[in-house]
């Protein structure tokens, strides 16, 4: 009985608070509707003739892709036009009815730039799952690709990841209110930048693990990764692409799975980082935006 009365306290509690805390943390950039729902796209710099523009995508379960990057971003948009945004069910934007696979969110942002008004070619930047989304977008938007930028991206042989029983089994404690108990004890799974942050716990206590998100955890491994597969078997041919990888020490076979990425492009470049851990634009932010620009000034723009 009392379990069941501090049960439906935390959940109640948790659904008041989300819609409380909503106020606090206004829209920075703008929603485009794409459909049958909006988007959030934050855009920063301006469009110069020999810089493209670059996009910047956010790996799996983050809490906002405007917070994700904002570091980043904030240096970039000094060198040109930079847009971060965040997928459906994540930040400000709506949440999607439909699976969330790589090609669907692949599909999810062309339409975004397309409808924002944004021109390419675009450089993508895409962090972990992120990373399976920009490999198809390159793909099948081949002529809106300038180069691939990968940070510690998600690889279609990797291993790990939770059951659907377990996902289930998290969103359900997050619903009743635990999260919140993990907030208050400085337990939060997130990096510590993003726990540090009240936009992105609030997000976290309002999205993680919901439909969309479940929905991209679902397919990763089956109907994303063979699109990713689809998208690797004709390789990225003259497409420029950077990988930074962390060292990853509890992972012997990773950066062979990245050099076998990298091998794709005839300009594939793979950089082990060291210092950093899985959100190394979080942790060598310097780093990270040098070696972008590296890249993007080498695109050799007319």
């Amino acid at each position: 009985m009392t379990a069941g009365i501090l049960l439906i306290l935390g959940t109640a509690y948790q659904q008041i608070a989300v819609r409380v805390e909503a106020g606090n943390y206004p829209l920075p950039g703008k929603l485009v509707n794409i459909g049958d729902y909006r988007l959030h796209l934050y855009a920063s710099g301006e469009v110069r003739n020999n810089m493209p523009v670059i996009v910047l995508e956010s790996g799996l379960g983050t809490p906002s892709s405007y917070k994700d990057w904002q570091q980043i971003q904030s240096k970039l948009s000094n060198h040109t036009r930079v847009i971060s945004y965040d997928r459906a069910g994540y930040g400000w934007s709506d949440s999607a009815p439909n699976k969330r696979t790589a090609e669907q969110i692949a599909d999810d942002l062309y339409a975004l730039l397309k409808n924002a008004g944004e021109k390419g070619p675009f450089l993508l930047v895409g962090h972990s799952f992120g990373g399976f989304s920009s490999q198809v977008f390159a793909h099948k938007y081949k002529g809106d690709t300038a180069g691939l930028f990968l940070i510690d991206p998600s690889h279609v042989n990797q291993e790990g990841g939770f059951s659907k029983l377990e996902s289930y089994l998290i969103r359900g404690l997050k619903e009743a209110g635990a999260g919140r108990v993990m907030g208050a004890m400085n337990m939060l799974p997130l990096h510590e930048y993003f726990a540090s942050d009240p936009a992105s716990e609030h997000f976290f206590h309002r999205h993680f693990y919901n439909n969309s998100q479940m929905s991209e955890l679902e397919h990763m491994m089956n109907t994303s990764r063979e699109q990713v597969l689809v998208s690797q078997k004709e390789g990225y041919a003259d497409i420029p692409l950077y990988i930074l990888s962390a060292e990853h020490e509890e992972y012997p076979d990773w950066q062979n799975l990245q050099d076998q990425t990298a091998a794709l492009s005839e300009q594939g470049k793979h950089i082990v980082v060291k210092n950093a851990g899985h959100y190394i634009h979080l942790d060598q932010p310097e780093l990270v935006v040098n070696f972008i620009l590296e890249m993007a000034e080498n695109l050799h723009f007319p």
